[in-house]
């Protein structure tokens, strides 16, 4: 009888689950049509129970399970027809399984269509069975944990009364003891199967709970981290600010002055050799300070270079394409692409669970268009428009005169899409 039991020590309770999803964005931007960097909620994605996560686990489970069950009936000292018919019933109640049980398993239980004809189908194939065979009756150990991870704590307690009852009692019965004895040990193992189901469903529910609060956690350390980089920026700005005051605009004071003053005179070459002098010092100081601020990988090579690097050191497969006669695009507009790619390739990676990423840069007529697509999730982008450093990609490449299209669907994977004016 200890095999009655083993159902109740299984994972039980706790039906949350949410479906993997995937796409083909990256073949949809090469047509021209595609969508941005995918992603769900972090915190329902951490809150996924482990046990809804093994699908593979729960096929070979039951597989295992079934044929054991099987062997036993077959070698059961039983009259040739009845063991045949509890082994059809069990081979029926396998193809159940696999039409039925599988998808409810991976469909929040009972919101699949097909979730009350499996409960009818375990009963209706399993129940005769362990009347036929009562060893068939350890067949329970791979039944109990689909029943309460497809039906619940509650409905699932219910349908497995029907299962002990039909299986232990036959069983017991079969076996010669009393009544009394079969009606407690039915009782027993009933009760055994339903605590342990509430127990392991409460830990369930801690633990999403749990993965939900180091969400939150993660997400007050992403907002502090945000509000470090703001203070960053300012402090950059002010240090910008009076360096441009204490060069650039000195200088070009000086050029006014230095004009005025020539208009004055009749021999104004000296000032305007002076005029030239400092015009080219501040032109030396406007490109080391443009030069300071570009990021360090543009500084190693070219911007298609810089985006090869960063395709090779990312931690997917990354498909890059250079279309177009490549040319050096300017300081300013070639770090705007490099930042949106940066940023593209990190939402991908934090976001949209996916497997591949296509990467391509396009020098046109008049313009330079840089696209990443990838095969993940997808998401709605008007519910995320401010988030994944969408916004910061949009205003860092208008304010170079461009544009930026995001676009995604769920289970369509993602695409972004800058495009910046340059000369031909």
């Amino acid at each position: 009888m200890g095999l009655l039991f083993m159902p109740a020590m299984l994972p039980a309770a706790g039906r949350q689950y949410y479906p993997p999803v995937g796409g083909q964005a990256g073949r949809a931007a090469r047509r021209g049509s595609g969508q941005v960097m995918s992603g769900v909620d972090p915190g329902v994605a951490r809150a996924e129970d482990v046990w809804y996560r093994s699908y593979p686990f729960w096929d070979a489970y039951f597989a295992l399970v079934l044929v054991g069950t099987v062997a036993a009936t077959a070698a059961d000292g039983l009259p040739p027809g009845r063991k045949a018919a509890a082994i059809l019933l069990l081979v029926l109640l396998s193809l159940a399984y696999a039409a039925l049980g599988r998808k409810a398993l991976r469909s929040r239980g009972e919101r699949h269509p097909g979730c009350r004809v499996y409960a009818g189908a375990m009963v209706l194939m399993f129940v005769p069975a362990t009347v036929l065979a009562p060893v068939t009756a350890t067949g329970l150990a791979a039944l109990a944990p689909q029943v309460y991870m497809v039906y619940g704590t509650a409905r699932g307690f219910a349908l497995m009364v029907v299962l002990f009852s039909g299986a232990i009692g036959s069983a017991m019965v079969a076996s010669g003891a009393g009544v009394t004895l079969s009606l407690v040990m039915m009782l027993v193992a009933i009760a055994c199967s339903g605590l342990l189901a509430t127990f392991i469903g409460r830990l369930s529910a801690q633990n999403r709970e749990r993965a939900l609060l180091i969400d939150e956690l993660d997400r007050t350390r992403d907002e502090l981290a945000a509000v470090s980089r703001e203070a960053g920026v300012l402090a950059e700005r002010e240090r910008l600010a009076r360096d441009i005051h204490d060069t650039i605009a000195q200088g070009f004071t000086s050029i006014v002055m230095l004009a005025q003053a020539a208009e004055a005179e009749v021999g104004p070459n000296r000032h305007l050799d002076l005029v030239a002098r400092t015009a080219r010092e501040n032109l030396a100081e406007t490109r080391g300070l443009v030069a300071a601020l570009a990021p360090p990988a543009l500084a190693e090579g070219s911007l298609v270079e810089a985006l090869r690097r960063l395709a090779a050191d990312f931690a997917l497969p990354v498909d890059m394409d250079v279309e177009g006669e490549q040319r050096p695009l300017g300081a300013a507009a070639e770090a705007v692409l490099l930042r949106v790619a940066q940023e593209a390739l990190a939402n991908v990676r934090k976001h949209a669970g996916a497997r591949s990423v296509w990467m391509a840069l396009e020098f046109g007529a008049g313009e330079a268009r840089l696209t990443v697509a990838d095969d993940g999730r997808g998401f709605d982008p008007e519910a995320v428009a401010s988030g994944f450093g969408l916004r910061g990609m949009r205003g860092r490449v208008e304010q170079a005169g461009g544009g930026l299209a995001v676009r995604s669907g769920a289970g369509e994977g993602a695409v972004v899409e800058a495009v910046l004016p340059c000369s031909a």
